[in-house]
């Protein structure tokens, strides 16, 4: 457990990378400081080599003379030439046939090799740089210097030093590296640790916050601060989580009792009315009147339920659209005659309002628009004065459809307003179960349009009436379709 938490791994993560870059970087100073430290001595070597050639085979004129054969009067001004600049560098000069004329007592018997490639590079006038070793194998750099006259050679000079110095700084240099790099490491790692733990220490505390919070107490919310980071930008976005979580336990609080209430009316009514017939109805009249009074609560109970699993179906995303062409305006005429056919009864007058100059065309679903519309419409009915008026209107606005219910019935309060399209809520003037609604018809008409990618809006007034007005896109809703083909 204590290897899985996020201050082990970011602290392993830390350590993991700056052994990488302490490693890069110690790789690094080694390499630069060795060719720093070689490319000193090349150029102090080839310094030393210059210098010898311009003053020892250099006469008067400016020529250079050759040194074919020893001449001790030549070697002993060249061994006080080195020691007069208080060289350490080891000194040997070749004639043209590659043999030994003078060397620097500090040489003794020991020769500087000429190797084949120095020889080769010689042939071309060229300098060459090599490793050798001496005679006690200490490393050596060695400096094959070609003297030249007229394009041809004169002498060869060797000047050679030793490396010990330079090995021993590069290995004291690697010995620092490896001796302090982990200590650093250790020093760093817990340094990590502690930053580590001090970083999380919020989010420990918004996890042992947020495991007080259930459904019980969704009101408690996350001490937010006054920091406007990462952490507390993500406690705002968790508050407001939990505040959509408290309304959605609302709604489904609601819903429950809401359900449960109109369900057990019409359950209520069954059991009374039965139990009376048992007891005292005799007629089969009477027997009959009850069993057509039931019939009437288990269909309510049936268009309850149908309501809701339609609903239920819809937010979960299994109750698919089949859209396709469909001719508005016929549908709105279909639905006029329907509505002319209901209004008779308490001779409220319907009528159709064809704001357009021919048939309407538009992609959604036939049945849902139909069942849409039909609500509407029938709310408009019911809730309309006898001798009232219902007026069904149809427009286009740009590339879209634009339809109005109005009525001029008992209209609705404005503090209702936001609530009408709520499941199960219904206006206190309207609680009348003789209307024989379910509560969930305008929760119903605001899936169908949502759907539809449309808009509705109302507007309403008590006592004068009230006006829907849809809008829906003539192509559909783009969105909807995207999404069911994906």
């Amino acid at each position: 457990m204590f290897c899985r938490s996020i201050r082990f791994r970011l602290t392993l993560w830390y350590a993991f990378t700056l052994a990488v870059v302490l490693a890069a970087s110690g790789l690094f100073w080694d390499i630069y400081f060795s060719r720093e430290l070689r490319e000193h001595h090349d150029t102090r070597l080839y310094l030393v080599a210059e210098d010898i050639a311009n003053l020892y085979f250099e006469d008067g004129r400016g020529a250079r003379l050759p040194l074919d054969n020893a001449d001790p009067e030549r070697c002993n001004s060249l061994e006080e030439y080195v020691r007069l600049h208080n060289w350490g560098e080891l000194v040997q000069i070749l004639n043209r046939d590659g043999s030994v004329t003078c060397a620097s007592m500090n040489l003794r018997k020991y020769r500087l090799p000429l190797s084949k490639q120095a020889l080769l590079a010689a042939t071309n006038g060229q300098p060459y740089f090599e490793m050798a070793s001496s005679e006690s194998k200490i490393p050596l750099r060695l400096l094959t210097y070609p003297v030249l006259e007229k394009g041809q050679i004169v002498s060869l000079i060797q000047v050679a030093i030793s490396l010990s110095e330079v090995n021993r700084a590069v290995h004291h240099l690697r010995l620092v590296l490896l001796t302090f790099s982990p200590l650093v490491l250790l020093g760093l790692s817990f340094g990590g640790w502690f930053l580590a733990g001090r970083a999380l220490s919020p989010i420990l505390r918004i996890a042992r916050e947020a495991g007080h919070i259930d459904a019980e107490n969704l009101t408690r919310r996350l001490p937010e601060g006054e920091s406007n980071d990462e952490l507390g930008q993500m406690v705002r976005s968790f508050n407001l989580m939990l505040g959509r979580l408290e309304e959605s336990f609302q709604k489904i609080k609601q819903f429950s009792g809401d359900a449960s209430h109109e369900l057990r009316t019409p359950l209520t009514i069954l059991k009374g009315e039965t139990e009376v017939a048992l007891r005292w109805a005799k007629s089969p009249d009477e027997y009959r009147n009850v069993l057509e009074s039931n019939i009437e609560e288990i269909n309510r109970m049936e268009r309850i339920l149908e309501d809701l699993l339609l609903l239920a179906k819809s937010e979960a995303g299994e109750l698919p659209l089949q859209n396709a062409a469909l001719s508005l305006s016929d549908l709105l005429q279909e639905l006029y005659l329907q509505a002319n056919f209901l209004g008779e009864s308490r001779r409220i007058k319907v009528l159709l309002h064809l704001d357009v100059d021919g048939e309407v065309r538009i992609i959604g679903d036939e049945l849902r628009l139909r069942q849409m519309f039909l609500n509407l419409i029938v709310n408009g009915i019911k809730y309309t004065p006898e001798g009232g008026r219902v007026d069904i209107g149809l427009g286009l606005d740009d590339s879209n459809v634009v339809v109005s219910i109005k009525d001029n019935g008992i209209g609705i309060d404005k503090n209702h307003l936001p609530h009408i399209y709520d499941r199960f809520y219904r206006v206190d003037a309207a609680r009348n179960r003789e209307d024989g609604g379910t509560g969930l018809g305008l929760a119903i008409v605001r899936w169908v349009v949502d759907a539809h990618g449309g808009l509705i809006n109302v507007v309403s007034k008590p006592g004068a009436g009230t006006i829907f007005t849809v809008k829906l896109p003539i192509g559909g809703n783009a969105a909807y379709r995207q999404r069911q083909e994906n």
